[in-house]
């Protein structure tokens, strides 16, 4: 295997696994701790992933300027230092400012995993890398769940806040060992090819509209699965293990369709509309039951069709982009998801106090339905 990609990966399993540790419980700590409503909820989700609006666009015009391993080592330390500060708060406040942190690092370590894979690999192998990637990280958050599972049965969310930072902050290691693989695209080559604007790339992801339609229905619902469903199991009296078991069902059932991508990837826009309808379909038995196993069922499905989104819309978004630009492209890609995973948590929350907790599932569930069937009827192949 390409060295890059091996490190790269490893950082990606040993963050997944952090990540899968705390994550799905941040909602569950701040209802059950703090005190904290749905609009609050959603406000904390939202800051989490506000930065991904802004951040990944000029990450990405770093990428293509320095050394990528300096700034994916620059994510690892923020997000480790950002998971240790949740286990001292004692108001909301400081939940969402953390969690701002953590969106910071994030920007920083996933577009960098990203352009190191992809400018260390062809075209034709590409897929194969962010699939391997992709697949660690998914590892990762798969074992998260349970390793939380078992801090939590001797100790409390302060202490699982904590350990998962340690977890995380063993990423550095892998990260410094790429610094031969992180060096910019020479200037030499840059000169040959037209250069454009952030603007402009955005403009141009947005000349096609199905692949952006999905990328945003895609980034709105994992953004509420890891920012609000948690204490929406939670109302229904799922305790905080349940839930860690439940999400690691979901790593489960994203790891087994990884498998089946490479397939899956060649059908192009008809993947996508199976996804989107899956993801549509967890909604609705999300808001039609609440018992354990009905969301078990539920996160089986968007956890299928969320393995099948990244890797498929990620091979349309970099077909055919010169290595050079290669970080402002997924750099407008990465902002797209911001915007989803920033709106999605932050509308559920506040339309969860408004006019119950289950009714956003009911809206995700029509508006997917209505998404897969445009998509279903697309006569050709939509890519970049």
């Amino acid at each position: 295997m390409n060295r890059a990609i091996l490190l790269v990966s490893i950082c990606a399993g040993i963050v997944g696994v952090s990540y899968g540790m705390y994550a799905p419980l941040v909602p569950v700590f701040s209802r059950d701790e703090l005190g904290a409503d749905y609009s609050q909820v959603g406000i904390i989700g939202m800051a989490n992933y506000l930065p991904y609006m802004f951040a990944p666009l000029f990450v990405g015009m770093m990428l293509d300027r320095t050394n990528k391993s300096y700034i994916l080592t620059a994510g690892i330390s923020l997000a480790a230092v950002s998971v240790f500060l949740l286990s001292t708060v004692q108001e909301i406040p400081e939940v969402m400012f953390y969690r701002l942190l953590a969106g910071i690092a994030h920007a920083l370590f996933w577009p960098s995993s990203e352009v190191l894979i992809s400018s260390s690999s062809d075209s034709n192998s590409r897929v194969r890398g962010i699939a391997i990637f992709t697949a660690s990280w998914v590892a990762g958050f798969m074992l998260g769940p349970l390793a939380g599972k078992v801090v939590l049965d001797a100790y409390d969310f302060r202490v699982l806040f904590q350990l998962a930072a340690l977890a995380a902050a063993a990423a550095v290691v892998p990260s410094l060992l790429l610094r031969r693989h992180g060096a910019p695209v020479p200037h030499e080559e840059e000169l040959q090819i037209p250069s454009r604007s952030v603007l402009q790339v955005g403009r141009e992801m947005t000349k096609y509209p199905a692949v952006s339609g999905v990328l945003l229905y895609y980034a709105v619902t994992f953004g509420v699965v890891l920012s609000v469903y948690p204490a929406y199991m939670g109302e229904s009296s799922l305790s905080s293990q349940d839930i860690e078991y439940l999400f690691f069902v979901f790593g489960i059932s994203r790891f087994a369709t990884l498998y089946f991508v490479p397939r899956i990837s060649r059908y192009g826009t008809l993947a996508l509309s199976l996804a989107v309808a899956s993801t549509a379909l967890g909604m609705l038995i999300s808001y039609t039951s609440s018992s354990v196993l009905s969301f078990a069922a539920s996160l089986v499905l968007i956890g299928a069709a969320t393995s099948v989104f990244y890797p498929v819309t990620f091979s349309m978004v970099t077909r055919n982009t010169p290595p050079g630009q290669m970080g402002q492209k997924l750099g407008a890609y990465e902002a797209m998801f911001g915007m989803g995973w920033a709106i999605g948590p932050l509308a559920v929350g506040f339309s969860s106090d408004s006019f119950g907790s289950s009714t956003p599932y009911l809206v995700l569930f029509i508006v997917g339905s209505a998404l897969a069937t445009s998509l279903a009827f697309l006569k050709r192949r939509t890519t970049f």
